[in-house]
């Protein structure tokens, strides 16, 4: 009997959600699973028994010809307390078993790991505590550049989620929460993954070696927009990649890039985490202009004077000057035929990524100078006091 009960709750959460809970706050007794097999169970029981009930009644107490009619009574008390308290005490179930379950998904230790994420107009972005954010991308639908956040299994994490723009909602699944992410204010979002298992059991778990031929074990959970937020809105999408608590310490303490990487290899990493959505490279028609053979084009605006061949020719920087100004204005000087869609990124990128935005823009022209990028004097002078550490450490 057990088993079977079993059986035909596995059957009920699969055929809703596809799979089981993933995260502390939807699996175990106190979960958000257990909670919606009760409401189940009990809607179930309800609906057995009142259809049961009305079916006997309609044919019990039909109407038959030529026999009048039995007056209805007026009122039954005991049946009317108990519809009353009964429903009342299972919704009283529901509410504190569902609120205990709302406060963990709202309150996190203090232990927490905390991660920065923004949502903008149409991708997801996190920023790491020692800086960092998503260096690897895959491909979902028809998004090429999808963004793959690492996070720790069996460990309390805690988003501190904020909109660039527009309402968004950060929706997982597979962890049974999603919440709303409002611009100009933060909002938490607790989770906790559940452990990995190794044993084969779990066919979602897999394994995988990375750039520095660390062997590590993975579960992948797609995360959604669930608050409708443009045209792309259907392409806002991010995979969250759970590992193990001793692997994720050593992805985190491991950049992607510093001033010593080739500044368009920088510049391309960005891209794809923050400009994809909007810019393409190859050509193609995008939100925003191209990027493909921009970088030193004369261009028109439709709020500033024009960027013309004689102010290039006089000042060759001004193009990179122009590109630093639209990512942190973007509203100062908007292509003509483009709307003012694009976000401000003022503060969301340092030196080093600017500097390779520039140059990833540059090695993307056929007008690239192939000269060091202006006002960044320091930043080579880094690149090249790391690298000769580097060497000499050889």
């Amino acid at each position: 009997m057990t088993a079977t009960l079993a059986g035909i709750n596995d059957f009920v959460i699969k055929l809703f959600f596809g799979q089981k809970a993933d995260s502390l706050v939807g699996s175990g007794l106190g979960g958000s699973d257990a909670v919606f097999l009760f409401i189940w169970w009990v809607s179930v029981f309800f609906f057995v028994l009142l259809m049961g009930i009305m079916g006997y009644c309609m044919v019990k107490y039909r109407r038959r010809e030529g026999v009048p009619a039995e007056p209805s009574p007026s009122h039954n008390t005991p049946l009317e307390i108990a519809w009353s308290v009964i429903p009342s005490l299972l919704l009283a179930v529901m509410f504190f078993w569902g609120f205990n379950g709302y406060m963990r998904a709202q309150m996190a230790p203090s232990y927490a790991e905390q991660i920065d994420l923004v949502g903008q107009k149409w991708a997801w972005s996190m920023t790491y505590s020692t800086g960092i954010g998503a260096s690897e991308f895959t491909t979902l639908g028809g998004n090429n550049n999808v963004p793959i956040f690492v996070v720790p299994a069996e460990t309390p994490v805690r988003l501190r989620m904020n909109s660039s723009d527009v309402i968004h909602a950060f929706w997982v699944p597979d962890f049974r929460t999603k919440l709303d992410v409002m611009p100009n204010r933060y909002t938490p979002y607790v989770f906790t993954a559940n452990a990995l298992d190794r044993s084969g059991a779990d066919e979602r778990v897999m394994t995988a070696t990375d750039k520095n031929d660390n062997e590590f074990a993975y579960r992948d959970h797609i995360v959604y927009c669930a608050e409708y937020c443009g045209d792309s809105h259907s392409e806002m999408v991010a995979v969250l990649r759970v590992v193990e608590p001793s692997y994720y310490q050593t992805w985190l303490n491991t950049p992607p890039y510093d001033a010593v990487t080739p500044p368009a290899e920088v510049g391309a990493l960005v891209w794809q985490a923050k400009c994809a959505v909007c810019h393409t490279v190859d050509g193609g028609v995008g939100t925003g202009p191209t990027w493909k053979d921009a970088w030193g084009y004369p261009r028109e605006f439709t709020n500033a004077d024009s960027l013309t061949q004689e102010t290039l020719d006089a000042r060759p920087d001004e193009w990179d000057n122009y590109i630093r100004e639209s990512i942190i204005l973007p509203g100062a000087k908007v292509k003509a035929g483009f709307a003012n869609a694009m976000p401000s990124f003022d503060g969301q990128l340092s030196d080093v990524e600017m500097r390779g935005v520039i140059a990833y823009m540059r090695s993307l022209s056929d007008r690239d100078p192939g000269t060091p990028i202006p006002g960044y004097e320091e930043l080579e002078a880094e690149a090249a006091e790391l690298e000769a550490a580097a060497n000499g450490g050889e």
